[in-house]
């Protein structure tokens, strides 16, 4: 009698450690943001942000964030947001940056830490900024990913018909890599189908958090095979009214070429374009007559654009300093007087493509808009 119980005793003890184990399981988890070190390398460090979570056990996707700079704190700060509103735990490296060789196997090393430490799913997204950019496209030629947000850089049209996941590019209309990007609005029938644009001013800097919250939306929800049991219809629906607010919003302050980029994104993307009224604001978009006057005046600077570079790049050899401090002086003076945002921008990514100039050829006194 005493052994039974005993064991019912010992029964009820231990249910009861079950059921406060699951309870536990069960509390929200608390945010964590942290600097870590991956355990195979101890020069390999990331900064992380984990948002808060229902439960010890949920697992959510990550983003690997690649800073030009090697600047995961800057970086991170920037997605914090999208990782709060989606659900997303965010590495972003200290160690991969503008000229780092073996930054695959960087990324590669930084991933494997980041799953061993915490709860990721299986769904991965890579964003980098710039030179970031073109490294996180280089990782995504060779390794299977859900989506690329790249901004500051692009490539060509066969690079990212290579990459079998969406690439969502954003591109700022005064930055000096602009063409990379603004290429596709000249050719929309060769135009890669995994291809989503966005156009925003944001000079060569990364973009602002909410642009980049939208593009991770963008990513998030349209990624329905990885993310089917979280992604709430609900969330669908909210995403596609915040974009038809944006592009009336952009219709009314006359911003055609970027209204149309965010209709044209949502009409060829499922779900997003079960709702036809985005095709149908896109080919409304495209047949006004301010669409068409928008694109020719683009088209005339970035000609004018291309034709003023080769000039400045020979002028290196044959100019002095009074010439370049008197060219760049007349160049911010059109930055600031000039009426026209088509030739602001133009004039900016000028600015900005001499100031790489500088950069590269670093001739003595020479600094950016300051040669």
């Amino acid at each position: 009698m005493k052994g039974l119980l005993s064991l019912l005793l010992v029964l009820l003890f231990l249910g009861m450690i079950s059921c406060e184990s699951v309870e536990k399981s069960k509390e929200t988890v608390q945010s964590v943001a942290k600097t870590d070190t991956c355990k195979s390398d101890s020069k390999n460090t990331y900064e992380v942000f984990v948002p808060e979570k229902k439960s010890v056990q949920e697992k959510l996707p990550l983003l690997v964030i690649i800073d030009a700079h090697g600047n995961g704190a800057i970086a991170i700060e920037k997605f914090k947001q999208s990782a709060k509103q989606y659900s997303v735990i965010l590495v972003a490296s200290n160690l991969v940056k503008n000229g780092f060789v073996n930054y695959e196997s960087a990324i590669e090393t930084l991933i494997n830490d980041v799953r061993n430490k915490y709860q990721v799913s299986e769904t991965i997204f890579m964003t980098g900024f710039s030179g970031g950019a073109r490294m996180a496209l280089g990782y995504a030629l060779t390794h299977k990913l859900n989506g690329l947000i790249l901004c500051g850089a692009l490539a060509n049209a066969d690079q990212i018909t290579a990459i079998t996941c969406p690439v969502f590019a954003i591109s700022g209309m005064d930055d000096f890599n602009f063409m990379e990007t603004a290429q596709y609005l000249f050719q929309e029938q060769s135009v890669p189908e995994n291809l989503k644009i966005e156009f925003t001013k944001s000079s060569h800097n990364w973009p602002d958090s909410l642009i980049l919250t939208n593009a991770m939306g963008f990513l998030y929800l349209s990624n329905q095979n990885a993310n089917s049991t979280s992604v709430k219809k609900s969330q669908i629906t909210d995403y596609c009214q915040s974009q038809i607010a944006r592009i009336e919003t952009l219709k009314k302050s006359a911003d055609f070429l970027k209204a149309a980029t965010v209709a044209r994104n949502m009409s060829t993307t499922a779900p997003f374009n079960s709702d036809k009224t985005f095709a149908s604001k896109y080919s409304d978009l495209v047949a006004r007559p301010e669409y068409t006057n928008q694109l020719n005046r683009l088209k005339e600077c970035l000609n004018f654009e291309i034709k003023a570079r080769q000039p400045y790049i020979d002028a290196f050899s044959t100019k002095d300093s009074s010439w370049w401090k008197n060219e760049i002086r007349v160049l911010n003076e059109k930055i600031l007087t000039e009426k026209d945002s088509f030739k602001t921008d133009m004039y900016q990514r000028i600015n900005g493509f001499l100031g790489i100039l500088c950069y590269s050829f670093w001739q003595p006194g020479c600094e950016r808009a300051k040669c």
